[in-house]
Formats: C-alpha cells, sequence, structure tokens
C-alpha cells in the first residue's frame, strides 16, 4: 500500500494541478465566505441555508463560515473521487495494474489515500483561506472578531478542521465504491449526482427520517451541527461509520472476487 501511495502522489503531485485546485478553493472559498457572513441573521431569522449571527460571534466564528460553505462543494468532491477512480477503468490502466499487482485491494486502498491526501490539503488551504477572509469580512458586514483569537478560538478550529476531515473521508469511500461497482464514468457520475442532489435534496427537503438516514444531509449536519434541522453528531457519526463500512465490504468483494482485467 505504501508503495501505491508514493506511485499515487507522483502522479498527483503536478503543478498545473496544485495551480488548478488552489484557484478554484480560493475563489470559491473568498466567494462563499463573504456572502455567509454578510447574509448571516439571528438565529430566529435564519434559514436552513445560511449561517446564524450567534454562530459567527463565538469562538469558531472564525472557521464556521468556511466550514458551512464547504457544504454547498459536496457534489463537487463525490464527482472528483468517482472520476478519479472510474476513469482508470475507461482507460483501462487499472485494468492493467490489477494485472500486475497480486494484492489489489492494497493497490486500490494506496490510490485512495492518496486522493484524500490531496483533498485534505485542499480542505486546509480553504480553511487557512476562509477565515482570513472572515477576519478581513467581518467589519463590513457588523461582526465582532474579539472571541475569534485564543486558546477556544484554536480548539474550534481544530474541532471544524476533523469535521472537514470526515467530509472528505465519506465522500471518497462512497464515490470509490460506486466507480468500482459501475466501472463507467458517465454512469457513476450520473448515479452519484443524481442521488446527492436533486434525490436527497428534494425527498430528505425538511424531513426528520431522511436528515436521519441519508448520507449527504447526515454529512451536512456533521459540517453545520448548530443548524435548526441538523441531527446530533453522535448520531450522524454513527450511521456514517456504518455506511463506510458497509461500502468498504462491497469494495472489498468486488475488488477480490470479480474479473476486473476484462
Amino acid at each position: 500500500m505504501i508503495n501505491a501511495i508514493r506511485s499515487e502522489w507522483v502522479l498527483l503531485n503536478r503543478r498545473r494541478l496544485w495551480v488548478v485546485l488552489g484557484v478554484i478553493t480560493a475563489a470559491f472559498t473568498v466567494l462563499a465566505t463573504w456572502l455567509l457572513l454578510e447574509t448571516a441573521e439571528p438565529a430566529a431569522l435564519q434559514g436552513s441555508d445560511g449561517i446564524t449571527l450567534e454562530a459567527i460571534r463565538g469562538a469558531g466564528g472564525a472557521t464556521a463560515a468556511v466550514v458551512s460553505s464547504i457544504t454547498f462543494s459536496s457534489v463537487l468532491v463525490l464527482a472528483a473521487f468517482i472520476s478519479s477512480t472510474a476513469n482508470e477503468f475507461t482507460r483501462g490502466t487499472l485494468r492493467v495494474a490489477f494485472t500486475r499487482a497480486p494484492r489489489r485491494l492494497s493497490l486500490l486502498g494506496g490510490k485512495l489515500m492518496a486522493r484524500i491526501g490531496v483533498a485534505v490539503v485542499v480542505m486546509s488551504v480553504a480553511l487557512v483561506i476562509g477565515w482570513s477572509t472572515a477576519v478581513l469580512v467581518a467589519p463590513s458586514a457588523g461582526v465582532d472578531r474579539t472571541d475569534w483569537v485564543g486558546g477556544a478560538a484554536l480548539s474550534s478550529a481544530i474541532e471544524d478542521f476533523a469535521r472537514l476531515l470526515i467530509f472528505v473521508v465519506v465522500y471518497a469511500v462512497i464515490g470509490t465504491m460506486i466507480a468500482v461497482l459501475v466501472r463507467s464514468t458517465p454512469i457513476a457520475l450520473a448515479i452519484g449526482l443524481l442521488w446527492f442532489g436533486p434525490i436527497e435534496n428534494v425527498i430528505g427537503e425538511g424531513r426528520s427520517w431522511a436528515m436521519r438516514w441519508f448520507p449527504g444531509l447526515l454529512l451536512r449536519s456533521v459540517l453545520r451541527p448548530d443548524a435548526p434541522i441538523s441531527v446530533a453528531t453522535s448520531t450522524a457519526l454513527a450511521t456514517l461509520a456504518l455506511y463506510v463500512g458497509v461500502a468498504v465490504t462491497v469494495i472489498a468483494v468486488v475488488i477480490s472476487r470479480r474479473d476486473m482485467t476484462t
């Protein structure tokens, strides 16, 4: 697996890729953070899509806006992991690798870990850019920044980073599972985007049972635990852990038993 991580990192560690990811991340984070801060309202008036004034005035206010904004990029994160695996099946590179690698699960696991590593770097950069944007925008938005510095603020930032890490890992595993099952980039993308886009958001709108069981909505609760319709973080994590376990099992069974070289 270590060799697989190294080889995949060589492919991913390209200047062009980092430049593109950096520009997109910076533009999205700055715009989303600024809009969320400018439109923040008291909890009694704020709907389910924004961020409350109470949340950004606390110790974690500097990073609360950027973490909340990441929820709008969930479909993009899922699509990135689906396409990265499905494209290898489409191009035949993964099939060739499977014929030469006796331990398929280690090979795929190493590739997945390297891709998660890239995503974690991007999320870390987004957190820093979002914090900086929030500090600059706060005065014009009428937000007090007094509590944004100190031990409590650092603790909140670390917690927010952990939430982003969970967000990345869950989407990475689910996206990889879809790609392994379908092995076709267009079909896999259609399935993933359809479910986590219109189906979850239309069927699950305002329904407590959907918030409790739909993976995309559970991840939204993890990122925004203070939202009015969010389920408890412990409940969301327990259910997501179950989904990740099922997804990993499906990947292992399919990779081990299905002929992946034809």
